[in-house]
């Protein structure tokens, strides 16, 4: 039996579908986005309760395009949070990974 490598590790979209994106996350983060943190290669993401379909919308596209990252919901108490977790050999760059999710300086913050 042969091995199955892991996904590679990068983004299936275009250029212009990558700034699109982009450009709509900063909009949920700015908007809905509570707290987060990074813990190694897990990122943690607390959003606002009434922004559920964009957040459920957010982790279906980024299951499609970034299948080498891992994508939970979890019930939160008041919230909906999402556990975002990197491959094991990206741990040098897990933040990296992370970067078009969290939020630039002046929004939302840990």
């Amino acid at each position: 039996m042969f091995p199955i490598a892991p996904a590679p590790i990068a983004c299936t979209l275009s250029a212009a579908n990558f700034k699109e994106r982009a450009i709509w996350l900063r909009e949920l983060t700015a908007r809905a986005l509570l707290s987060h943190r990074v813990e190694g290669l897990q990122m943690y993401l607390s959003y606002r309760p009434d922004a559920r379909d964009d957040v459920e919308k957010m982790v279906q596209q980024e299951r499609q395009c970034c299948d080498f990252l891992k994508y939970e919901l979890r019930p939160g108490t008041g919230s909906i949070e999402v556990v975002v977790t990197g491959p094991a050999e990206a741990s040098v760059d897990a933040q990296a990974l992370f970067a078009h999710l969290i939020p630039q300086a002046g929004t939302a913050a840990a």
